[in-house]
């Protein structure tokens, strides 16, 4: 029985080019492609359309619905993407390749004074799927780049994403992220036994659980002498409180001098029902009246949302919306 042949491309109806297979214009004249048969890929490298790490959802807004964003699918493999100049369509924000006359998402024809997107900076963001693969790779450029569903950047189709999320800025030796004040934030990965400096107010991630830490500060008597009524605070420096919304929290835990384990199975502060939560998950320490939040290993690890601008070193991972990224620069 002679071998099965693989369609890899459609051909256009108008002028005859030939397109891939998830081409919604054809590249050569623009026409729009019909069905384009069956939907198979060349062996050894399936098209993959990221999908979200589970329990990595920090909209307080939008109902979970158990399905990935859908990211513009760059086809051809992270190398090419990567060597290559590209062209970004300023219609829909899609990245084509240079020599394309037609945006392969949205048809619109493109620009020739379009500034290709590589410059002198080789910084990428590439897209880590659920097992951990590599997925899409989206290259940076030389320039600050703006990251938003309404802003025309690489994650326009994803709806855990603010208007204008956040930018990008490569440096020499890594990028500077910057939040513009979005709603559901950018958090970055803490690498296993990292001690992260915890400060007031500051938002951390372990499975589904979103959690703020809160420091408990001493009040001495008012401006009539009137002393506070309430529980003493004597050997604890903080606590941890669940976010239920922006401005809502909901149970809380103090935090002792000594310390506060947090797992599913094993610590001071447990999360039983949360698969996505490891036996034991994370610590937060304190030393030289400064608290401390570390990962203990855990298999989906530990996540610090990101204040303001911060700059990620190569190789560092964040989430944004409901997708993982690894800085390349």
């Amino acid at each position: 029985m002679p071998p099965r042949r693989l369609h890899t491309v459609t051909t256009c109806p108008a002028c005859g080019k030939h397109n891939q297979l998830h081409y919604k214009y054809c590249l050569g004249c623009g026409a729009e492609l019909g069905s384009a048969g069956p939907s198979t890929q060349k062996p050894g490298r399936a098209k993959s359309i990221p999908t979200p790490t589970p329990g990595l959802d920090f909209s307080d807004d939008v109902t979970r619905s158990g399905r990935g964003p859908h990211i513009q699918p760059q086809e051809p493999p992270p190398e090419r993407d990567a060597a290559l100049p590209f062209v970004v369509c300023t219609s829909c924000g899609a990245h084509n390749d240079v020599h394309h006359k037609f945006c392969s998402s949205c048809g619109i024809q493109l620009k020739r004074t379009t500034q290709p997107g590589r410059g002198t900076s080789r910084t990428r963001l590439t897209a880590l799927n659920p097992d951990g693969s590599e997925g899409t790779v989206f290259p940076l450029g030389g320039q600050t780049t703006k990251v938003g569903r309404e802003a025309g950047g690489i994650l326009a189709a994803d709806p855990f994403l603010s208007p204008s999320h956040a930018s990008f800025t490569p440096q020499d030796d890594g990028v500077t992220v910057q939040d513009e004040n979005s709603l559901n934030g950018v958090f970055r990965k803490l690498a296993v036994d990292q001690r992260y400096p915890l400060h007031p107010g500051q938002v951390f991630r372990i499975g589904q659980e979103l959690i703020r830490f809160e420091a408990l500060e001493s009040k001495g008597p008012d401006a009539e002498g009137i002393e506070a009524m309430g529980a003493p605070l004597e050997g604890y420096v903080g606590r941890i409180a669940m976010v239920l919304s922006r401005a809502t929290t909901g149970t809380a835990f103090p935090v002792p001098e000594t310390g506060l384990n947090l797992g599913r199975e094993r610590g001071e502060v447990l999360f039983a029902d949360d698969g996505y939560v490891s036996g034991l998950h994370c610590r937060i320490s304190y030393e030289d009246a400064q608290a401390y939040l570390a990962d203990l290993g855990s298999s989906n690890g530990t996540f610090v949302r990101v204040n303001g601008a911060e700059k990620f070193l190569n190789g560092e991972v964040l989430l944004m919306g409901q997708q993982l990224f690894r800085i390349t620069a």
